[in-house]
């Protein structure tokens, strides 16, 4: 049985306590931000390539891509949006496009209502003295910006929200005007042109959030929730 060989040692692999951190690559916070980190790299990667003059006739979105928007979207709960200063308000109303009726009935809206406390009613039945008074905020404006996400091909879509409508036709820079927005804080997006193909690619910010859109075709309408705080 001589002839006995030394058998080497491979090195031991090096485990994550011995680098000093916790197991695992990603926490589960970070898994589930992954999908929409890549993608807005994928979407700030185009508009980079774009702005250096290797534009696409039209969209170009690959399966993947389109796939991984999608799951991006439906992870999201909601935007945090960016509030109009009330300094900003008639500036904003300004350009919203609207007719002189629709823009004094929209500043009306804006302003708190005020109500009447419960209890403060109960007591003036007793008594005459004066009451608290509680305020509720009808509408808010919010900041909006609308842009295209791939190729800037004539992609056109409306935006509805507590009863405001505009129809935007989308470009790299993108489109900022005010929305207003109500208690749920949902706004609708409406496909309503493909430019030369390839889908409607939309985004929407406010602020310093925003939401990349599934590919959108013709007529189809996505929901996103926006809060307000």
């Amino acid at each position: 049985m001589g002839n006995n060989k030394a058998i080497p040692r491979r090195n031991a692999p090096v485990t994550a306590e011995a680098r000093g951190r916790p197991e695992g690559a990603l926490s589960l916070f970070g898994k589930a931000l992954l999908p929409t980190a890549l993608l807005a790299g994928m979407v700030a990667a185009g508009s980079f390539a774009l702005s250096q003059g290797w534009a696409k006739a039209s969209d170009d979105v690959s399966p993947a891509q389109a796939q991984m928007r999608l799951e991006a979207f439906h992870s999201l709960d909601s935007v945090m949006a960016s509030i109009v200063a009330s300094t900003d308000i008639e500036r904003a109303l300004q350009g919203m496009q609207l007719s002189p009726a629709a823009m004094q009935s929209l500043r009306a809206d804006l302003r708190p209502e005020t109500t009447a406390a419960p209890e403060s009613v109960a007591a003036s039945r007793t008594t005459p003295a004066a009451q608290p008074q509680a305020q509720a905020q009808r509408l808010q404006l919010v900041w909006i910006r609308l842009w295209d996400t791939d190729a800037e091909d004539g992609d056109v879509v409306r935006i509805d929200s507590a009863g405001y409508s505009r129809t935007v036709r989308l470009t790299k820079h993108g489109d900022t005007f005010a929305v207003p927005v109500s208690s749920d804080g949902m706004v609708r997006v409406t496909g309503i042109k493909d430019g030369d193909g390839g889908g409607i690619t939309v985004g929407l910010a406010s602020g310093s959030s925003q939401a990349v859109f599934p590919i959108m075709s013709e007529g189809q309408v996505l929901g996103l929730r926006v809060r307000v705080e």
